[in-house]
């Protein structure tokens, strides 16, 4: 009955939405979940739920992947909100502070740095030897004593707490390692050998904490992430996103993926990859090729969680950027037939944003209302809220579906 209820008032604000001016662009009618093979995967998700709302299971892991979409926050966080709204909130995610690589934060939290860093981009190249790269798909390297500080609710808003933390990262010996700090008290930590992490039990519920990195002459230190946790009952959303990553920069160059999924061991893994991959003009894009780079992350994620959900979101109308300017991407087309075909191999599903924006040059009435940025290829703060409400609503549809 309580899902019915949350369904009905969920179906109710969106009677509500759909009225908006704005929303005479979105095709309300393509968006719902496809599944070109089979099913299988998506109801034993579904299961989950079912279990997680009737109190007979503590925890559902959602792993969203992609590149600037996701790193910019606003898609991923609006979902995390839905999905936690509706059936507990959970762990929060992973934390990196992105000023180190010279790109836009999440705002919703506060991290400071000290010290001298170096944090390539996992997209971009570097003259220097790159870190290895874990799950946040940012990495930073201090030669030297170094801090972070870590504040998960500046604004006061009693929105996140945590009792425990772990720090991802590694250290060219036993003689660099972290120190971290609530208030003025030093914590202990527990060496986590499966994710060779930094495991810490809090000695109380706070929202703050400070990391030193003791870094002799000679040594060095690799901080690849936090993970604060709560322990509370609820969704568990995973957001991992960087500006311009293509399918095989999370296939290929993220070294210790495997590995730091072994933290969430995923549920349901949503790929947004493939923005990048296509941008150039149609006879360079090669589907065979980005089919593949989606076989090898696809494989990475089977190794930890070999019976999770996988859905695809397909390339949005967009513009990509050449010489001079922009150009209009034509391969959205490509990109969502290949998606079609690996969801068919995976028994996964498709949510075609592509066709919810109207399909071919849709992105100018987009613009029009407010839900693209200037630049033609972005959203805006507004438009990525609005994407995943649909995204949301899709999901919760097919599951409610599947109980007729």
């Amino acid at each position: 009955m309580l899902l019915i209820a949350c369904t009905s008032n969920a179906q109710k604000q969106q009677a509500q939405l759909d009225q908006a001016p704005q929303d005479s662009v979105i095709r309300f009618d393509k968006s719902i979940l496809v599944f070109p093979g089979g099913r299988e995967a998506q109801d034993a998700f579904y299961a989950k739920l079912d279990s997680l709302k009737n109190d007979k299971l503590s925890n559902v892991s959602i792993w969203q992947v992609g590149g600037s979409h996701v790193q910019g926050g606003s898609f991923p966080t609006r979902l995390r909100d839905k999905f936690q709204e509706f059936a507990g909130k959970g762990e929060r995610g992973f934390l990196f502070p992105r000023q180190l690589a010279g790109t836009h934060e999440d705002k919703s939290v506060r991290i400071t740095t000290e010290g001298n860093w170096f944090a390539p981009m996992l997209t971009k190249s570097s003259k220097e030897e790159k870190p290895r790269y874990g799950i946040t798909g940012f990495a930073a390297r201090c030669d030297s004593a170094a801090s972070i500080g870590l504040n998960i609710d500046p604004k006061k808003k009693g929105l996140w707490h945590f009792k425990q933390i772990r720090l991802l990262g590694y250290s060219s010996s036993k003689k660099a390692y972290p120190e971290l700090y609530v208030g003025n008290k030093k914590c202990k930590h527990v060496w986590d050998t499966l994710t060779a992490s930094y495991f810490y039990d809090l000695p109380k519920v706070t929202d703050s904490v400070r990391i030193d990195f003791v870094v002799p002459e000679g040594e060095y230190f690799v901080f690849t992430g936090l993970q604060p946790l709560t322990g509370k009952k609820g969704v568990n959303h995973y957001g991992s996103g960087v500006n311009g990553a293509r399918v095989t920069a999370w296939a290929d160059q993220v070294e210790d993926l495997e590995r730091d999924l072994h933290l969430i061991k995923p549920d349901l893994v949503l790929f947004g990859l493939g923005i990048n991959d296509s941008a150039c003009d149609s006879l360079t894009f090669s589907p065979d090729k980005f089919k593949e780079g989606y076989r090898r992350l696809i494989k990475k994620v089977h190794a930890v969680s070999p019976d999770c959900a996988m859905i695809f979101i397909t390339n949005n109308d967009s513009y990509r950027y050449v010489k001079g300017g922009m150009d209009y991407n034509p391969n959205a087309d490509e990109v969502r037939t290949a998606m079609m075909e690996l969801a068919e191999e995976y028994n996964a599903g498709v949510w075609d944003l592509y066709g919810v924006m109207g399909e071919r040059n849709s992105v100018h009435e987009w613009l029009k209302v407010g839900y693209i940025s200037k630049d033609k290829l972005h959203f805006t703060y507004k438009g990525y809220r609005r994407i995943a409400d649909l995204i949301f609503d899709a999901i919760i549809t097919d599951w409610n579906n599947t109980k007729k």
